[in-house]
């Protein structure tokens, strides 16, 4: 029943994408995403680098969860008309209408993936794990096909991302995502912090540990007595505690104590001074802040036997590693980080580029794709 069900999405799909080529194409990149409802910060940037440039280049953006599909069907007829009358298509994740018209795209589509660094299966490595799909249906829905190139931040990790992807290496390219210029832009960061605290006034006077736990598909059966008992170990009154939700997490922490700042209008990284996440790639983003971090691994034994792992997180990574809650408030306490190993780690996950931004260095690598495929239209 459901293979015949996408293919007979597959052949509407086409039908449409066929009857939407007829329209007139136009100087224009669309963004896609399945991370959020509203638009993810690495679009905005390549919108507003591409619309600032001259020649400038129309930028569309099409945010949207999927949470009900039937709405969602909508939405992407939306994503087949602009596919077909855009000149290129940018991806931050997995997108049902690519891959079902995967061999019928006549223009560049490029996924930039929506994480900095590499740590974690996914895609066509994670089949087989509890928190990966299903190997039949992401076969049958041409999951992750029709890229013309994949952006990463660092080919240090080529060989996984490419096997995540099913694809050969050929296609990667070094491109850190365009949000990393603005962790590195310290005016930016004070602006940021400075709007955080105004908005939470009760953040200043003391230093602020956030925490960021990883989204898990299955919330492991210890989650909330972990977090309860990673809150009670801190000294509040040397210390704030911040709680940044991953964006699909549906993780809450009642406690009055703990102070909820979720993606959205601020990003909590900018008011931390103190970082406690476990298997998630905002470490990397940590390290490009210059903040110290702590690795809460409450549920080690259970969640690497659920998510395939592509680093050592016990051995490799250069952070305090522990289940025992006491034990990272300890470290914090006494200020126990080796800085300079962490930025060794984190120059060898993202490779940034020089003399320029990763948000130039990215839409740059996006129009040249469009500019020849146009070409040889």
């Amino acid at each position: 029943m459901r293979k015949i069900a996408i293919s007979l999405a597959t052949v509407l799909l086409r039908a449409l994408y066929a009857l939407c080529r007829l329209l007139p194409q136009r100087q224009r990149i669309v963004c896609i995403s399945r991370q959020s409802d509203s638009a993810p910060v690495d679009f905005q940037l390549i919108k507003d680098y591409c619309e600032r440039r001259d020649p400038a280049w129309e930028v569309i953006i099409l945010p949207k969860q999927l949470r009900n599909p039937t709405t969602y069907l909508l939405e992407m007829i939306r994503q087949v008309y602009y596919i077909a009358t855009s000149r290129t298509v940018v991806l931050d994740s997995y997108c049902i209408v690519v891959s079902l018209l995967h061999d019928r795209i006549r223009v560049p589509v490029i996924q930039i993936w929506h994480s900095l660094g590499n740590m974690k299966r996914f895609g066509y490595t994670a089949f087989g794990t509890d928190e990966g799909h299903s190997e039949a249906t992401a076969r049958l829905m041409h999951m992750h096909e029709g890229y013309d190139a994949i952006a990463t931040s660092s080919l240090s990790f080529a060989d996984e991302f490419a096997a995540a992807f099913n694809t050969d290496k050929s296609k990667l390219f070094e491109a850190p995502l365009p949000r990393v210029d603005l962790l590195l832009d310290e005016q930016y960061r004070t602006r940021q912090r400075e709007a955080i605290l105004t908005a939470h006034p009760q953040l200043r006077g003391r230093e602020t540990i956030v925490y960021c736990p990883t989204f898990r598909k299955q919330p492991a059966a210890n989650e909330a007595e972990a977090a309860a008992a990673l809150i009670n170990a801190v000294d509040f009154d040397r210390f704030n505690f911040v709680y940044k939700p991953h964006p699909v997490s549906k993780q809450v922490i009642d406690d009055p104590r703990v102070i909820t700042i979720p993606s959205g209008q601020f990003d909590a990284l900018f008011v931390a001074d103190v970082i406690i996440s476990d298997y998630s790639t905002v470490i990397y983003e940590a390290g490009l802040l210059g903040i110290p971090v702590y690795l809460y691994a409450y549920d080690w034994d259970t969640y690497r036997e659920k998510r395939g792992l592509t680093i050592d997180f016990e051995n490799g990574v250069p952070a305090l590693f522990t289940g025992n809650p006491n034990e990272i408030i300890k470290a914090i306490e006494n200020k126990e980080f080796d800085a300079a190993a962490y930025r060794a780690f984190e120059n060898a996950n993202v490779t940034l580029p020089k003399n320029v931004s990763c948000t130039e260095t990215l839409c740059e690598a996006v129009i040249r794709a469009a500019m020849s495929r146009k070409k040889n239209a």
